[in-house]
């Protein structure tokens, strides 16, 4: 896997897990709807992938896939 893979996956493991730590926090009521509009904006802002992780995360699941149908 090189460089940007992987920081691909790094970015997005810890988007996924503060979205979700942000979405039990509004549903146990911690936090209001609005807020948890703010943070998962901010979230998604600050994790968002370069042009060149993208590319990378979409070739390794285009050869995933194709490694799944062999």
């Amino acid at each position: 896997m090189d460089r940007h893979t992987f920081q691909a996956f790094e970015k997005l493991q810890k988007r996924e897990h503060l979205l979700r730590a942000a979405r039990d926090q509004m549903g146990l009521g911690r936090i209001k709807r609005e807020e948890f509009r703010k943070r998962e904006a901010e979230i998604l802002s600050r994790y968002s992938l370069t042009p060149e992780e993208q590319r990378a995360y979409d070739l390794h699941l285009q050869i995933t896939k194709s490694k799944r149908r062999h």
